[in-house]
């Protein structure tokens, strides 16, 4: 099995364009080598519009809808699958900061429950989303791809002291006890929280291209479950920035055990996807299949803006619903996701042992807080003697 990857919305570390809200990266995914058995067709496709290779921004509605018939019938010759993941960025920054401030691990004023239960992590989102403003979010992102750790540090408190002046805001008393604790944690300990890294791969983790991979990945994977055939070849888009990032990443995904993880409130899953698979950088002007892809994302990126599509691109983007599968990270996956959850869940009555097994686990959370908060005050105090007692300046 086969798969060939383009993507748009690609705006770097800008994650604030109006003009691309959205990040997409998509797959065309054959049991055959598409550029090998198919290369001529899609040749042939372009030229009879007078192009040489399939370039959607270029081409426009117009051209494409000259083509989009043709490339229907490519499609059901080739029994072609998809998969789309996307995120929205305004998404992508609420979730990222509320992962670096309420991480329990290092945040040891968070309650277990509320960062590692996956559905009040979720609902920790929307309520952060609420009273984070643009001006917030650009510092918030500025201080995690700040090379200078000092100025990483600062611009960050920065951030979280406006952050907390938007705090009262909110509705309920025991969310902002939640988050006004969490952030005097965090801007008291600074040091035991992960912001800072000198790696440029790990700090181009944090945005949008690197993001949607690992979940793209899975989707590939999934087909190829489904289908019953082991993935042979990845072809991606070539992308400068971050095509050695994507590389590495593969061979760790593809490389990982595959030993299944099973977390509360979630799916079990595995690391490990497209086992056994090649990774190759290509040029869309030498991959079918890449423009191809490019010519559907394009038609995708139309429809999820409102816009009017003519009757052949709308067969054609009616052929990938029906042969594909989607994974989008947005505020309104996630309400969609959370509504289903806490539908079923409110749906049953609580027993008064139900009652009991929660106050018990509460209670149990909190003690676990306080044990960790004093642990690493006292761990504190300690590293400060011992640096005194270092330095010559104990008595």
């Amino acid at each position: 099995m086969h798969a060939y990857v383009d993507e748009t919305g690609n705006t770097g570390g800008n994650l604030f364009d109006e003009n691309q809200p959205e990040f997409m990266t998509a797959a065309l995914i054959t049991k055959d080598d598409f550029d090998t058995v198919y290369g001529q067709q899609v040749n042939r496709i372009a030229k009879s519009i007078g192009e040489a290779v399939l370039h959607a921004n270029l081409l426009g509605g117009g051209m494409i809808e000259l083509v989009a018939g043709d490339l229907l019938e490519l499609f059901e010759q080739c029994q072609a699958n998809f998969f789309v993941s996307s995120v929205n960025k305004s998404y992508l920054v609420t979730a990222k900061l509320v992962d670096t401030l309420f991480d329990s691990y290092e945040n040891k004023a968070v309650p277990w429950h509320v960062y590692n239960f996956r559905p009040l992590r979720l609902l920790m989102v929307f309520k952060v989303g609420s009273i984070l403003t643009e001006d917030i979010a650009k510092k918030f992102m500025v201080s995690i791809l700040e090379k200078n750790e000092h100025y990483a540090y600062q611009i960050f408190s920065e951030a979280l002291s406006e952050l907390k002046r938007n705090v009262p805001s909110l509705p309920d008393k025991r969310t902002r006890q939640l988050i006004d604790e969490a952030i005097d944690w965090a801007q008291n300990n600074p040091e035991a929280i992960y912001l800072h890294t000198n790696s440029k791969a790990i700090r181009k983790g944090h945005l949008p291209n690197m993001v949607v991979f690992p979940n793209l990945l899975r989707g590939i994977d999934q087909v190829s479950v489904r289908m019953k055939l082991p993935v042979r070849e990845i072809v991606h888009d070539r992308q400068n920035e971050f095509q050695e990032i994507l590389r590495e990443w593969h061979r760790l995904f593809s490389n990982a055990a595959p030993d299944v993880v099973a977390w509360p409130g979630e799916e079990p899953f595995s690391l490990q996807c497209v086992a056994g698979s090649e990774f190759r950088i290509s040029s869309s002007g030498d991959s079918a299949g890449i423009q191809v892809v490019d010519v559907v994302l394009w038609i995708f990126k139309q429809f999820i803006k409102g816009e009017a599509l003519r009757s052949r691109s709308k067969e054609l983007l009616l052929y990938v619903f029906r042969h594909g599968h989607q994974h989008a990270l947005s505020f309104e996956s996630v309400e969609r996701d959370l509504e289903e959850y806490f539908g079923k869940l409110f749906s049953v009555p609580m027993t008064n042992e139900d009652v009991k097994r929660a106050r018990a686990l509460f209670d149990k959370s909190e003690m676990l807080r306080q044990k960790n908060m004093l642990q690493h005050a006292i761990r504190k105090i300690q590293d400060n003697s011992d640096d005194v007692i270092h330095n010559g300046r104990a008595i």
